[in-house]
């Protein structure tokens, strides 16, 4: 399972970028981790797609 799979991983990779921008305003925090969840989601679905595509799922 890749690494984007898992919430904990997932999780300290939001912390990451939140403390790296610690500095920022909160405006561009809000757009750069909305940003990194978007895409996390969409590789998170696209897991899901090509999982069920093999599995003759959908």
């Amino acid at each position: 399972m890749p690494w984007y799979m898992n919430p904990i991983r997932t999780c300290k990779v939001l912390n990451r970028i939140a403390n790296r921008h610690r500095h920022a305003p909160l405006r561009d925090l809000t757009s750069v981790l909305d940003l990194a969840t978007e895409k996390l989601w969409r590789k998170q679905e696209c897991y899901y797609s090509k999982r069920a595509s093999r599995h003759g799922d959908s």
